[in-house]
């Protein structure tokens, strides 16, 4: 099948690709209760029931919700529910397994079932669900998260992720070679989902989360801007007057456990091991960057990155609201956003060469971030900020409207160096249609700079 970020292409593919397990089945003379044990060992949502070679009717989660609810005796052999059950059940839904996937889906809808039986010559074959059909016809990383969420251990969290890792850089090439319009924010926002999901997954190793601490993703995987799961920015907060070790111990465990499973810490200590704070230390510290927040630049951009991950998002919320109110309109912020420009010469003409992230990235990214920060915008996505500005005022229509097609132009730039691990753009590696294209967003980041410099300086 060929995907893209809003589904599949080939409608005719047959339903028996999309079996996943082997069939499992329990004679009618089973108790509903070890029935369900065997469901619950094997990790399914339902059993088939089978005298023999003939199908007798399926056993479904739903049906075990129900049975539980009307206290009904799970002792009792399955063979006796489904005589019970006979006059009130739907009938038994087969499809066979050369029919098409959206026959199948088609028929579960219109019959209002979750399971399906497929058949192969009048014989059962397998059970599809409606959550396999979305496994494999959604969004290709909604596999992984499936997995993360699955997975029992750390070497089965790192297998995950390194899997994820290839296959992002396959999809990134293949959809990107296929079309001039996939937006850049797609791949961004998958590799978010999976890496939030694989944070989550580690508090079944680490331990249950503690009540009253925040762990949250800065930087661009904060931003939700992150491609090929460089490395981490991580914050921690906790609600506290005073510093507590039990939660620092935890978010320590954490931090080694997000180690393990191949998402390496940021090489220049913006991890949580270094960023945890109790909420009052915290609230004081930004008191004190917001007195010469030209050197404090790094400190407050890992607040205003931030987005939660684990815990409670509203102590995020009420330490981001105390940022922007100290930084309200804040020049020098905004005038420190500005040290790099994007790389054109005097004459307007890209450079030959530069490095992406500081004379395109940056150029753009941080100026939208001071000011986000200083008319109280609390959105991390650029996208989402350049959008808020907007409604805000603070940029026009038409001067929103050109950043936003710019800046996807630079992320997919962006996406393009990182596959080659390359970080130095050459002009001359890009098509003349390509050049023109980056020349002028960075013509349009130019115009912005220029306009924050004149209103906002």
């Amino acid at each position: 099948m060929q995907y893209s970020d809003s589904g599949f292409s080939e409608e005719s593919v047959e339903i028996k690709k999309f079996l996943r397990r082997e069939l499992v089945h329990v004679s009618p003379e089973t108790s509903i209760r070890n029935a369900a044990a065997l469901m619950h060992e094997n990790g399914i949502s339902s059993v088939l029931v089978m005298d023999g070679d003939r199908l007798l009717g399926i056993l479904t989660d739903s049906d075990l919700r129900h049975l539980v609810a009307e206290n009904f005796d799970l002792d009792r052999r399955i063979a006796e529910f489904l005589e019970i059950e006979g006059g009130k059940r739907k009938p038994l839904i087969t499809v066979e397994s050369d029919e098409s996937v959206l026959a199948v889906l088609s028929k579960m809808l219109e019959n209002g079932i979750k399971h399906t039986i497929v058949t192969e010559g009048g014989r059962p074959k397998g059970v599809i669900t409606l959550g396999d059909i979305a496994y494999e016809l959604g969004p290709f990383y909604i596999k992984y998260i499936i997995k993360l969420q699955k997975a029992k251990g750390v070497d089965a969290i790192r297998g995950t992720l390194e899997e994820f890792k290839e296959d992002i850089k396959h999809q990134a090439m293949k959809l990107m070679a296929e079309s001039k319009d996939v937006r850049p924010n797609f791949f961004f926002e998958a590799i978010s989902y999976v890496v939030d999901s694989a944070a989550k997954s580690l508090t079944k190793i680490v331990g249950s989360f503690p009540n009253g601490l925040l762990y949250a993703a800065t930087g661009s995987w904060g931003r939700r801007e992150q491609f090929l799961i460089t490395d981490r920015d991580t914050l921690a907060i906790y609600v506290s007057d005073d510093i507590n070790t039990e939660f620092q111990h935890y978010v320590n465990d954490l931090e080694n456990a997000m180690d393990l499973v191949g998402f390496p810490p940021c090489p220049h200590g913006y991890t949580a091991r270094n960023y945890v704070f109790p909420e009052d230390l915290l609230l004081k510290r930004i008191t004190e960057w917001a007195r010469h927040p030209e050197g404090n630049a790094v400190d407050i951009s890992i607040i205003a990155d931030a987005r939660p991950i684990l815990g409670d998002p509203a102590i995020l919320e009420r330490i981001k609201d105390f940022l922007s109110e100290k930084l309200h309109k804040d020049r020098l912020l905004i005038s420190q956003s500005l040290m790099y420009k994007p790389a054109l010469n005097v004459f307007g003409r890209m450079a030959r060469s530069f490095n992406f992230k500081s004379g395109a990235v940056a150029a753009i990214e941080y100026p939208i971030r001071a000011l986000s920060i200083t008319h109280g915008i609390t959105h991390t996505s650029t996208y989402g900020r350049i959008r808020a500005l907007e409604r805000e005022g603070v940029l026009s229509h038409e001067l929103a409207s050109e950043l936003l097609y710019s800046y996807s132009l630079i992320m997919r730039q962006k996406i393009s160096l990182q596959i080659k691990s390359k970080t130095e753009l050459k002009v001359s590696d890009l098509t003349p249609i390509e050049r023109n294209m980056l020349e002028n967003a960075l013509k349009t980041v130019k115009k912005f700079q220029d306009y924050v410099e004149r209103n906002y300086v």
